[in-house]
């Protein structure tokens, strides 16, 4: 049965390309040759059609392919522009920054010929003190020791408690341990500075007993005394935000808030030396 229907569809085939063959030859033997053509146009027109259909499509997606790189080289580009663009922002940060240090620098130095100063970085903070002592990258083998005071360009920060060889701890204004002689820039009126537990987290302090009738306002600044403290006189600490008056021990306390104190602060000066 295979064979007959092998040997019945080779036949068919043979006698439709025999077909193809003579009709042709035919047609044009007695001068028909524009029924060969009419045909043959009819025939292969539809085939001319999807063949050039085809060939815009594959036009069509090679073009596509060929933008799809394009575009990808230029992503790639771009991102390289990108990542430099990024970087150069970055050194000119770290410049301004530097800049801005060197000024704060020069200008305390200039203010004040007789300090003798060590530059520090903050390295960190110490947990469980609101933010108030500060970790630096100086130490012992730097010249630094306890006790020395540490000022930012906006004012004082607070002393060195405890160094290592090569790092220090310092201890802000605003911690509850502290207290200093401090003066009203504007009137001279005299108090005593004191870290408060509850402000150290606003980076505020008091200025205790004031005496009451003194001339302190809000917006006054408030200055280092200098009196048997570890800080020389005169020395920005920060400015009046409240006044208080007790009417038991008719005095007057003030809530001062520190200049120096912020949680942006990443360098300092330790004044390692002084002239009173």
């Amino acid at each position: 049965m295979k064979k007959h229907f092998r040997s019945k569809f080779f036949y068919i085939i043979s006698a439709l390309t025999l077909a193809a063959v003579i009709f042709p030859t035919v047609l044009i033997s007695m001068g028909h040759t524009d029924i060969f053509r009419s045909a043959v146009n009819t025939l292969f027109t539809p085939l001319k059609k999807l063949s050039l259909h085809a060939v815009d499509a594959i036009d069509g997606y090679a073009s596509y392919f060929t933008e799809f790189d394009k575009l990808e080289e230029e992503n790639d580009r771009l991102k390289e522009e990108l990542t430099a663009l990024r970087e150069e922002v970055h050194r000119s940060k770290q410049l301004e920054e530097k800049y801005e240090w060197l000024s704060e620098y020069l200008e305390l130095k200039m203010q004040n010929p007789q300090y003798k100063m060590k530059n520090a970085m903050v390295c960190g903070r110490e947990s469980g003190n609101y933010g108030s002592v500060f970790m630096l990258d100086v130490g012992s083998s730097s010249g630094v020791a306890a006790g020395m005071p540490v000022v930012t360009g906006d004012g004082v920060l607070g002393y060195i408690s405890e160094t290592g060889v090569n790092w220090a701890k310092a201890v802000s204004l605003t911690e509850s341990s502290s207290s200093i002689g401090a003066y009203d820039e504007r009137s001279g009126a005299l108090g005593i500075l004191k870290g408060d537990y509850k402000l150290s987290a606003e980076g505020k302090c008091l200025l205790t007993y004031i005496e009451e009738g003194s001339d302190i306002k809000e917006g006054d600044r408030i200055l280092t005394g200098g009196y048997g403290s570890i800080y020389p006189r005169g020395l920005i600490i920060g400015y009046v935000t409240e006044i208080k008056t007790d009417p038991y021990s008719r005095s007057i306390t003030a809530v001062v808030s520190s200049s120096a104190e912020s949680r942006r602060i990443s360098q300092v000066m330790v004044i390692t030396d002084y002239e009173s």
